[in-house]
């Protein structure tokens, strides 16, 4: 060994004597240490806590992350949108979520609200300890979304679904879309009354950015050219003449028809209402259906029952596929011939039927063990849209595209599952707010209303365990295992230079 070499090992031994003597030998200074690790390990946790790091998402599905659908959308909207949050601390996912919405459009911003910050709110959503609610305001437009109205299931897996995402962006985009469509619902044939019996239909639309008013075509004479949907709600006496010429009228013009009917006596006869339906082919059969499938009864009732929505069609394909809805008392619908269908220029799509195994009763009059003896067994079709096409799409001389004219209708041979009423299953929560039932007249009226930029982001709770990729996992593991590993090492080794001395 040269002696440069010798005097670096000789340096090295110094150094190293030096600091077990006075570093790990003296207890007082070895305590020391710990006390300066521990007192950095608490300012360095104090320090990333006020710089808002990024978290980092390890669950399968990313459901504590926006999605690429909602980051694409997000930041298209140009208006102010202020969202109160009731009953969520500031750690909170929900809130998390909504600084995610802030960071890609600051035109997003959020308050937490409190019994002191906002007793305006407070007040007039009647907010009190146990609540959780998010308010959104946008200038004029405000819409409010309880807890529950954040997560769904999947009834054919029983697992839990999260849509705070889908919930959240949907209704930035209707309080903000420029386009929100007017709907009409017709009074004056003792049909549901839109303040009494569908005050949360009412409330749902509204909040879902329509604008909602009442129409007795008796006094107005005609059908208002701002109207985009009108909505007969079970009407129990006939309309008048006019009143149908002026419903003809609108239909000619491209207009779009919301109609259900419920089950009437058996002299109960509508011909003027018949008119309106024969525009497009199709009638309701005044009886009942029979459910005698035990998996789609409820509480054994065949009268009360989960309909089969329609998979493909957008207004219950996500009913189909993570809901369910129920109704009670229905009839049927009965249509023309393809053939007839085809002279009236009327394209048919059934959205919601009952199971093969079903029967409908049609005398009104006999006790139900009689009816169910007789009844015709089948699957009934219970709503459809129907599209009759008034007009072709044509190009003008000068090569000008003029687009067709089409007229809508969504019939349902039932109405009562939307009302305010209690159903004979519970007599705490109205029957509209049962499953999917007001989603279902909700997204008909958007259908109807040509609402835009609804999105379905809809994710699986069952998959919110840890789920993370290699690297993530290795980052984990290293935090997890290393450090505890470290610190014993690190006293095996000073309780060993202890010993020597």
């Amino acid at each position: 060994m040269s002696e440069k070499e010798n005097n670096k090992a000789k340096f090295g031994e110094k150094l190293s004597l030096k600091f077990r003597k006075k570093w790990i030998v003296n207890d007082s200074i070895a305590f020391f240490i710990i006390i300066i690790l521990f007192a950095a390990y608490i300012v360095i946790n104090l320090q990333s806590q006020q710089m808002d790091l990024p978290k980092i998402d390890v669950t399968e599905n990313k459901i504590y992350t926006l999605s690429d659908a909602s980051k694409e959308v997000i930041p298209k909207i140009n208006q102010e949108i202020k969202i109160y949050v009731y009953g969520f601390e500031e750690k909170s996912p929900l809130v998390d979520f909504l600084k995610q919405y802030n960071k890609i459009n600051n035109k997003i911003s959020y308050e937490i609200l409190t019994n002191d910050s906002n007793k305006d709110l407070i007040s007039k959503y009647e907010l009190q300890e146990g609540y959780s609610v998010i308010i959104l305001k946008s200038g004029d437009a405000e819409k409010a979304i309880s807890s529950s109205e954040l997560v769904t299931y999947d009834y054919t897996t029983y697992e839990q679904i999260d849509i705070t995402e889908q919930t959240l962006t949907n209704s930035m985009l209707a309080l903000t879309e420029e386009h929100k469509p007017t709907v009409y619902f017709v009074e004056g044939h003792n049909e549901y009354n839109l303040t009494t019996e569908l005050s949360i239909l009412n409330s749902f639309l509204k909040n879902e950015a329509f604008n909602v008013n009442t129409i007795n075509i008796t006094t107005t004479g005609s059908i208002p050219d701002d109207c985009n949907i009108l909505a007969i709600m079970s009407p129990k006496t006939d309309f008048l003449e006019p009143e149908v010429n002026a419903i003809k009228d609108y239909i000619n013009k491209g207009g779009n028809i919301y109609l259900s009917k419920d089950i009437t006596s058996s002299d109960t006869t509508l011909p003027n209402l018949q008119s309106i339906l024969d525009e497009y082919g199709v009638s309701i059969e005044n009886g009942y259906i029979i459910e005698n499938s035990s998996d789609s009864t409820i509480a054994e009732a065949p009268y009360i029952f989960r309909p089969i929505p329609s998979t493909y069609h957008k207004i219950t394909q996500d009913i189909s596929s993570d809901s369910y809805m129920v109704l009670m008392d229905v009839g049927r619908l009965k249509f023309k011939t393809d053939e007839e269908l085809s002279n009236l220029k009327v394209a048919k799509d059934v959205l919601l039927t009952s199971s093969d195994v079903s029967s409908f009763a049609t005398d009104m009059s006999a006790d139900f063990e009689t009816n169910r003896a007789n009844a015709q067994v089948g699957s009934s079709d219970i709503a459809a849209l129907l599209t009759k096409t008034i007009s072709l799409s044509s190009t003008t001389e000068e090569g000008e595209n003029i687009e067709g004219v089409s007229s809508k209708l969504i019939v349902v041979a039932t109405g009562n599952f939307i009302t305010d009423y209690t159903s004979p299953l519970s007599n705490t929560y109205p029957i509209s707010t049962i499953g999917s039932n007001k989603d279902f007249v909700i997204n008909s009226m958007s259908y109807l209303g040509e609402k835009e930029n609804i999105l379905t982001i809809r994710k699986d709770m069952s998959s919110s365990t840890y789920q993370p990729t290699d690297q993530e996992n290795a980052m984990v593991l290293a935090v997890i295992i290393s450090v505890p590993v470290m610190i014993i090492l690190i006293g095996v080794v000073v309780s060993k230079i202890r010993k020597r001395k």
